[in-house]
């Protein structure tokens, strides 16, 4: 890697740090102006939101890491809509069979621990 290569990476990486620091202030004022400014209307409030949140996207979205975390973002949709879920009737029938299951269990769990209470007390002489 040469002189100039390595100055260029340098440069790229500070303009990035610049952006997402530019991007967190953008944050920040958007949320200080929302909260001291709350007798302004609401959806002049809103507006100004949406367009300040864009800007801040938009500069995100020219960084390095901003680029990686759109297209995770998007592979991340598409691997959601390979999925195939369960129907409403799978889903029902599961958690009836989980709820069965549970109950069975509890009722087991509260027979043996009456048992080992009867017995530990028993064995001990505090019960006759």
């Amino acid at each position: 890697m040469n002189i100039v290569e390595l100055k260029k990476n340098i440069t790229k990486y500070f303009v990035d740090i610049i952006k997402w620091f530019t991007s967190i202030i953008f944050l920040f004022i958007v949320l200080i102006i929302n909260h001291n400014y709350q007798n302004i209307n609401l959806s002049v409030r809103v507006f100004l939101f949406f367009l300040i949140f864009t800007l801040i996207i938009f500069i995100i979205s020219s960084t390095n890491k901003g680029r990686k975390l759109f297209s995770f973002i998007y592979n991340s949709r598409i691997e959601t809509q390979k999925v195939i879920w369960p129907s409403y009737k799978d889903t029902l029938n599961t958690t009836l069979i989980i709820i069965i299951i549970i109950t069975i269990i509890s009722f087991i769990f509260f027979i043996l621990d009456n048992f080992l209470i009867y017995l530990i007390s028993f064995l001990a002489g505090t019960r006759l």
